[in-house]
């Protein structure tokens, strides 16, 4: 296999890794590249642990965005932990170009507005990624699963995003209602400013040890 360093990530990048022992994504930063190998620095599941797998497990990288966004299988070499956690891994296979890839999600505590039809709705985001967030309520609902909303939130600057309803929970006395909202329109500048929100969130979480 021959890679040169333009068919990898940068330095500094944010990048997606997932294990193959793991249903959920990790998010890690590039600490260094070589044809040969990647430096991982500090790989944080969404409640801001640090991950440390086993020498020889294999998974995916993914990396880049809008039309450029690429993936590679890997195989983690080696870990580092406390104080600079890192993995060493190598790509098994060239990279090639994706259009999907698996968000990283981070908890959140983040008020957001849901507008329907012209209404208003104060709800508060409990996770949130590039692909949506999962929100609950104590106010009436007046939409359902399928409809087409509007999400303000600010996670750096303000964004509003074209949403659809894909879960709904309606709550009681007891309960609020849950709502799982999927994004369905984000420009690349609002993903980014999201996927930056998350990680940013993480390195808090860890740093409190919460999770």
């Amino acid at each position: 296999m021959s890679t040169t360093l333009a068919d990898l990530p940068d330095i500094n990048d944010l990048v997606d890794v997932t294990l193959d022992s793991r249903a959920e994504p990790l998010a890690a930063v590039i600490s260094a590249v070589t044809p040969e190998t990647v430096l991982l620095r500090e790989p944080m599941d969404r409640t801001g642990r640090i991950v440390r797998p086993e020498t020889g497990e294999r998974g995916l990288l993914v990396w880049g965005e809008g039309s450029q966004l690429k993936q590679a299988p890997i195989a983690v070499l080696e870990t580092s932990g406390a104080p600079a956690p890192t993995w060493l891994i190598r790509l098994t296979a060239q990279p090639e170009r994706t259009q999907r890839r698996s968000f990283v999600r981070a908890n959140v505590s983040m008020p957001v507005v849901v507008r329907h039809e012209g209404v208003d709705l104060e709800i508060a985001a409990v996770d949130l990624s590039e692909g949506g967030m999962r929100c609950y309520t104590g106010s009436d609902v007046t939409f359902g699963r399928g409809d087409s909303v509007v999400a303000e939130f600010d996670p750096g600057r303000v964004i509003s995003a074209s949403a659809t309803v894909v879960r709904m929970r309606r709550g009681d006395e007891e309960r609020p209602t849950e709502l799982g909202l999927r994004f369905t329109d984000l420009k690349m500048g609002e993903a980014d400013e999201i996927r930056r929100y998350v990680f940013r969130q993480l390195h808090e979480q860890r740093r409190r040890g919460t999770g």
